[in-house]
């Protein structure tokens, strides 16, 4: 298997799981500003969400050529991560 095949399967199991991490629900039963913006901020699911996608978007950079679309999608990624890492921190 030659590097730009498996480059663009990577891409696309990487985009998948973007995909996936960003729209699983935190648990059902509300909508999402249903419970206000504090609960977004502290509840454990939601957090877990936040990571997941930051850990997805770090991911996904890692398979983009071009230098500043890499760098802003591992940025971002690693921000979502520390965000939630951060606001877990506070909720304990």
């Amino acid at each position: 298997m030659n590097s730009a095949n498996l480059r663009s399967r990577a891409l696309i199991l990487g985009y998948g799981y973007w995909l996936s991490a960003i729209s699983v629900s935190a648990h059902p039963g509300h909508g999402l500003g249903e419970h206000g913006a504090m609960h977004i901020l502290s509840s454990p699911y939601h957090l877990a969400a936040l990571a997941l996608g930051g850990i997805a978007l770090w991911l996904i950079g890692r398979f983009v050529q071009r230098q500043l679309p890499r760098r802003l999608l591992q940025g971002a990624g690693v921000l979502a991560l520390l965000a939630s890492a951060v606001l877990w921190g506070l909720r304990a």
